[in-house]
Protein backbone atom coordinates (compact mmCIF):
# COMPACT_ATOMS: atom_id res chain seq x y z
CA UNK A 1 0.00 0.00 0.00
CA UNK A 2 0.80 3.25 -1.06
CA UNK A 3 1.12 5.13 2.54
CA UNK A 4 2.39 8.44 0.88
CA UNK A 5 -1.05 8.68 -0.80
CA UNK A 6 -2.76 7.45 2.60
CA UNK A 7 -1.26 10.34 4.10
CA UNK A 8 -2.63 12.96 1.38
CA UNK A 9 -5.72 11.25 2.06
CA UNK A 10 -5.24 12.00 5.51
CA UNK A 11 -4.23 15.64 5.51
CA UNK A 12 -7.21 16.22 3.00
CA UNK A 13 -9.74 14.39 4.92
CA UNK A 14 -8.60 16.20 8.71
CA UNK A 15 -10.36 19.41 8.99
CA UNK A 16 -8.37 21.12 11.69
CA UNK A 17 -9.80 21.42 15.27
CA UNK A 18 -9.30 25.06 16.04
CA UNK A 19 -8.47 24.76 19.91
CA UNK A 20 -4.72 26.87 20.84
CA UNK A 21 -2.04 24.53 22.11
CA UNK A 22 -3.31 21.52 19.52
CA UNK A 23 -0.68 19.99 17.36
CA UNK A 24 -1.69 17.23 15.00
CA UNK A 25 1.63 15.69 13.39
CA UNK A 26 1.08 13.04 10.54
CA UNK A 27 3.69 11.09 8.85
CA UNK A 28 5.00 7.71 7.52
CA UNK A 29 7.68 5.91 8.49
CA UNK A 30 8.76 2.49 7.34
CA UNK A 31 5.33 0.79 6.89
CA UNK A 32 3.12 2.80 9.39
CA UNK A 33 1.42 5.69 9.55
CA UNK A 34 1.32 7.79 12.47
CA UNK A 35 -0.39 10.72 13.96
CA UNK A 36 0.85 12.37 16.96
CA UNK A 37 -1.53 14.83 18.69
CA UNK A 38 -0.24 16.58 21.58
CA UNK A 39 -2.25 19.72 23.48
CA UNK A 40 -0.67 21.66 26.14
CA UNK A 41 -2.94 21.80 28.59
CA UNK A 42 -2.20 24.57 31.50
CA UNK A 43 0.89 22.40 32.81
CA UNK A 44 0.13 19.03 31.36
CA UNK A 45 1.03 17.91 27.85
CA UNK A 46 -2.02 15.22 26.77
CA UNK A 47 -2.66 13.94 24.02
CA UNK A 48 -2.59 10.17 21.79
CA UNK A 49 -1.26 8.16 18.78
CA UNK A 50 -2.97 6.98 15.68
CA UNK A 51 -0.90 3.98 14.21
CA UNK A 52 -2.12 1.99 10.92
CA UNK A 53 0.37 -0.36 9.69
CA UNK A 54 -1.75 -2.30 6.92
CA UNK A 55 -1.47 -5.68 6.12
CA UNK A 56 -0.88 -6.76 2.23
CA UNK A 57 -3.72 -8.50 2.41
CA UNK A 58 -6.04 -5.71 3.59
CA UNK A 59 -9.08 -5.04 1.36
CA UNK A 60 -9.20 -0.98 1.94
CA UNK A 61 -7.55 1.30 -0.68
CA UNK A 62 -4.63 4.11 0.32
CA UNK A 63 -7.21 7.08 0.35
CA UNK A 64 -9.76 5.01 2.28
CA UNK A 65 -7.11 4.17 5.00
CA UNK A 66 -6.04 7.86 5.12
CA UNK A 67 -9.68 8.66 5.56
CA UNK A 68 -10.23 6.23 7.98
CA UNK A 69 -7.38 7.71 10.56
CA UNK A 70 -8.71 10.99 9.83
CA UNK A 71 -11.95 10.29 11.27
CA UNK A 72 -10.59 8.50 14.03
CA UNK A 73 -8.43 11.89 15.03
CA UNK A 74 -11.39 13.55 14.57
CA UNK A 75 -13.48 11.38 17.25
CA UNK A 76 -11.00 11.02 19.74
CA UNK A 77 -10.78 14.82 19.80
CA UNK A 78 -14.74 15.10 19.94
CA UNK A 79 -14.39 13.40 23.51
CA UNK A 80 -13.41 16.72 25.29
CA UNK A 81 -10.34 15.84 27.59
CA UNK A 82 -7.12 14.25 26.05
CA UNK A 83 -5.80 11.46 28.35
CA UNK A 84 -1.95 12.79 29.48
CA UNK A 85 0.84 10.23 29.72
CA UNK A 86 0.39 6.72 31.31
CA UNK A 87 2.33 5.12 34.16
CA UNK A 88 4.00 3.55 31.59
CA UNK A 89 5.08 6.87 30.30
CA UNK A 90 3.00 6.17 26.72
CA UNK A 91 0.42 8.51 25.58
CA UNK A 92 -2.92 6.88 24.67
CA UNK A 93 -2.31 4.36 21.37
CA UNK A 94 -5.36 4.03 18.88
CA UNK A 95 -4.67 1.20 16.16
CA UNK A 96 -6.46 1.88 12.45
Amino acid sequence: MDLQRALTAFQTAYQPDPREGLTVSPEVVGQTLKVQVRHQDQEVLRGFDVVAEPLETEGRSADELGRNVAEVVARELAYGQLSAVGEDGQFKRVVV
